[in-house]
């Protein structure tokens, strides 16, 4: 079995039972999902964070200030911003905040790849980081 990682979902229409299922099926992970951008700054998780999808639907000033907050909290976790609705300046604030954008819900081939790439990278931390401390 992979390390588990934590996966943070914040959406209206939620993706959470879909990821949970993905998780289930490599054996690893668990996911914690939020309704609204505000709800996770005020419920946050204390530990490691693998992944955070956003998906949902926060005003570009509201999602840079998450991006930024999020970028504070846990620096190296994989941000991806999924957003129904595609524009330029929706794009713009989710890259400068370092996130992945995807302008459709997210199919479920790529979901799948997705949470394996972010899981295999949090081992491979994980393997490293012991490395170094030897």
């Amino acid at each position: 079995m992979r390390n588990s990682g934590c996966i943070l979902v914040v959406c209206g229409d939620c993706e959470a039972p879909r990821i949970s299922r993905e998780l289930s099926e490599i054996n690893s992970g668990y996911v914690v999902s939020y309704r609204r951008v505000e709800d996770l700054v005020l419920n946050a998780p204390t530990g490691k964070v693998a992944l955070v999808i956003l998906a949902g639907r926060e005003t570009p000033t509201v999602r840079e200030r998450t991006l930024k907050w999020l970028r504070r909290r846990w620096g190296d976790c994989v941000i991806t911003v999924v957003d129904s609705e595609t524009s330029t300046e929706a794009e713009m604030t989710a890259r400068k905040g370092g996130a992945m954008y995807m302008a459709e819900q997210i199919a479920p081939d790529k979901l799948s790849d997705l949470v394996s790439h972010v899981l295999d990278r949090q081992v491979q931390r994980t393997i490293r980081s012991e490395r170094d401390r030897d």
